[in-house]
């Protein structure tokens, strides 16, 4: 099962400087709740963004990093063809967390989208736009700054 996972302003803003534009300590919370003791599966410069932060890979997870570009760190997987990664089926849970580039290649196969929409405007400048179409939408989760949002891919 693949899963993307991000948090978006109104206008779909996801990132600044390759970062995040804002700090909302529960959407970090739910993010870490959602993903520890699974797979998270990112872009390089994502990645470097979390080790930038965080001195180190995200921790309790299994760290995936597509990249064309050779890339060694201790404890995480380089996926060098992410499409044909992302071709063979899984029963194991996959958490896709950016950015944007990776999003744009794995929509297609995601089974779930979880998305935190955030509520008010940004300044970014990494944008993404999603075709909800073929989803079923559900509300996990509604705060004064975020909604905590659940799509579901429809299989006929």
């Amino acid at each position: 099962m693949y899963a993307l996972v991000l948090a978006m302003d109104v206008h779909g803003v996801i990132g600044k400087n390759n970062d995040l534009p804002w700090h909302f300590p529960e959407d970090l919370k739910y993010f870490k709740q959602l993903t520890s003791g699974h797979t998270v599966l990112m872009g390089r410069k994502t990645f470097e963004s979390i080790v930038n932060r965080l001195g180190k890979p995200l921790p309790n997870r299994m760290n995936l990093v597509a990249t064309r570009k050779g890339i060694e760190y201790p404890n995480v997987k380089v996926i060098s063809d992410l499409v044909e990664y992302l071709k063979q089926p899984r029963e194991e849970n996959i958490f896709i967390i950016g950015g944007k580039q990776v999003f744009d290649i794995a929509y297609p196969f995601a089974d779930i989208l979880y998305i935190t929409y955030v509520k008010h405007l940004y300044d970014g400048d990494t944008f993404l736009t999603l075709n909800y179409e073929g989803f079923e939408m559900s509300i996990i989760k509604e705060t004064n700054d975020l909604i905590f949002t659940k799509y579901v891919r429809k299989y006929s």
